[in-house]
C-alpha cells in the first residue's frame, strides 16, 4: 500500500482540509479507499476547521480515538509522551501522523524548534512505538526515546519514517523481525547517544536466527550525524537498498551482519570513529561487514577519514561473530586516509571472512598501512577476483595478499605489491581523484 505523503504549507499556516485528505486517501488505494478519513487535530481545531469535533491535547488521545485510514495533524509545541499506535485488532492499520514539518526535509533547513512538533520520551521509554501496519509518521521532532525513539514492532507491513529530526534517543528507529516494506527517508538522525543500550545508533534493522528476517527495507536519502556506534545496523535483513545517505563523525557507517541480496550505495561520509561508542561495540571500519551475507553489493560510496577504532574503510571482519560472507560485490568505491587499510578481509584460525567475491574497480589511497589487504594462509579468503582497483599512496603496500594462489588479481594499479606485480604502477597516472 503506497500511504501518504502530504506536503503540509507550515511556512504560512499548518492547514490542511479535510477535503484533499479524502482524495489523498482515494489516490493512495488500499481497503479503506473510499472512506473518507477523520482528521484528528492535537491540540485544538485551531489547526484545521474541520477538526471542531475532533481534537485532543494529547497525541495519544486522538491515536486511541483513530480507526484505520485516520490522519492526525499535530501542531507546534512539546509533547512530552510516550505514543503507542495499538493495532486494536486490526482497526488502526493505516493511521498517518503528520507534525507540523511533514513534507519537509528533515536535512535542510529545521533549525527553528518553535516551528516543530517535538514528541520527547523524557528519557524513560519510547517516544513512538508503533503496532499498526502502514502507519506514517512523517514531520516530528523525535527525541528522549529509551532505549528507542521510534521502535517498529516485529511482523509489521509498510511502516513509513519521513522527514523527522531523531535526535538524543538511545537509538533512533528500530526496525524488528519480520518488517516488511519500511521506508526511512529524507531524516536526520543525530546524536542518538543516551543510555541504557543499545545506544549510539541511528536506524536498527534486526531481525534474529530463526525468524523472518526484515525484508524489503528501503533507506535513502538520510543524514547521520554523531552517533557513536554507527549510522546503521543491518541485521539479518533481506532485499535491502540503502542509498544517498550521508555520514559525518558517526562510529562506522554500517555494520552488516546476515544480509541478503541488499545494496549499499551511493552514500558519502566522512570522519569516522568520533565518540567511544556502546561497551563493547567491536566495530573496526566504516564498512564493517561480519559473517553470514550474501548478495551484496557494496558500490560507488565516497569514505574518507577515519580515526580508531573505525581504522578501514571496508572490512570483512569476525569481530562480530566467526563466520564469513560470499557473492558480494565491492565497486567503484572510493577509500581514503583510514588508520589501517582502506579494504581488507581478515582471518581467524579454521577460516577467512570472504569468499567467491569481487572487488572491482575501487580508488583506494592514502591508508596507513594497506590499500587493498587479503589476509590469511592458503584456508583463507579465496575465490576473489580483484579487478581495475587503483590502489596508491598508501603507507606500507598498495596491493598484499597473503594467501597464495588462490584469488584472481588482473590490471590493477599501485607502486607497492606483495607478493610483487598484483599491482603495477602506471607512470603518467595524475591521480586527478584526490
Amino acid at each position: 500500500m503506497n500511504r501518504l505523503r502530504i506536503m503540509l504549507n507550515n511556512r504560512k499556516r499548518f492547514v490542511i482540509s479535510a477535503t484533499i485528505a479524502a482524495v489523498l486517501v482515494l489516490l493512495a488505494g488500499g481497503a479503506n479507499a473510499l472512506a473518507q478519513p477523520t482528521v484528528r487535530c492535537v491540540p485544538s481545531h485551531t489547526i484545521n476547521p474541520s477538526c471542531s469535533a475532533t481534537n485532543y491535547t494529547h497525541i495519544q488521545d486522538a491515536v486511541t480515538a483513530a480507526s484505520s485510514g485516520d490522519i492526525i495533524l499535530v501542531g507546534p509545541g512539546t509533547y512530552l509522551e510516550s505514543v503507542t499506535i495499538s493495532d486494536s485488532g486490526g482497526t488502526r492499520d493505516g493511521i498517518s501522523l503528520f507534525g507540523a514539518q511533514a513534507g519537509n526535509d528533515a536535512r535542510v533547513d529545521r533549525h527553528d524548534p518553535r516551528k516543530e512538533s517535538i514528541v520527547d520520551g523524557g528519557g524513560t521509554g519510547l517516544a513512538f512505538y508503533v503496532e499498526a501496519n502502514y502507519v506514517v509518521i512523517d514531520g516530528f521532532t523525535v527525541q528522549g526515546g529509551t532505549p528507542i525513539g521510534i521502535n517498529v514492532d516485529p511482523g509489521l507491513l509498510g511502516p513509513q519514517v519521513l522527514n523527522n529530526i531523531l535526535q538524543n534517543n538511545s537509538t533512533g528507529v528500530y526496525l524488528q523481525a519480520g518488517v516488511q516494506g519500511a521506508t526511512v527517508e529524507r531524516n536526520l538522525f543525530k546524536t542518538n547517544n543516551l543510555t541504557p543500550a543499545p545506544f549510539g545508533v541511528g536506524i536498527v534493522s534486526s531481525g534474529y536466527n530463526l525468524s523472518p528476517p526484515v525484508a524489503g527495507l528501503v533507506i535513502t536519502e538520510n543524514e547521520f550525524i554523531g552517533n557513536k556506534a554507527a549510522a546503521m545496523a543491518v541485521n539479518y535483513t533481506t532485499g535491502a537498498t540503502i542509498t544517498r545517505n550521508t555520514s559525518e563523525k558517526d562510529g562506522a557507517f554500517v555494520v552488516l551482519l546476515y544480509t541478503t541480496y541488499s545494496q549499499i550505495s551511493h552514500n558519502r561520509g566522512k570522519n569516522f570513529g568520533h565518540g567511544a561508542g556502546e561497551p563493547g561495540w567491536p566495530a573496526d571500519a566504516a564498512i564493517d561487514v561480519g559473517p553470514g551475507n550474501l548478495a551484496v553489493e557494496i558500490g560507488y560510496n565516497e569514505l574518507e577519514d577515519g580515526k580508531a577504532p573505525i581504522n578501514n574503510g571496508i572490512a570483512f571482519t569476525t569481530a562480530f561473530d566467526p563466520g564469513y560472507s560470499h557473492l558480494l560485490n565491492v565497486i567503484g568505491n572510493k577509500i581514503s586516509r583510514f588508520p589501517e587499510y582502506g579494504i581488507a578481509a581478515g582471518d581467524l584460525p579454521g577460516g577467512g571472512t570472504l569468499y567467491n567475491s569481487s572487488i572491482l574497480n575501487n580508488e583506494v589511497y592514502d591508508n596507513g598501512i594497506d590499500g587493498i589487504f587479503i589476509a590469511g594462509s592458503l584456508a583463507f579468503n579465496q575465490g576473489i577476483d580483484l579487478f581495475d582497483n587503483d590502489a596508491e599512496g598508501n603507507a606500507n603496500k598498495d596491493c598484499e595478499d597473503d594467501t597464495g594462489p588462490l584469488n584472481t588479481w588482473f590490471n590493477n594499479i599501485g607502486k607497492r605489491s606483495s607478493p610483487a606485480g598484483l599491482c603495477t604502477p602506471v607512470t603518467l597516472h595524475d591521480q586527478d581523484y584526490h
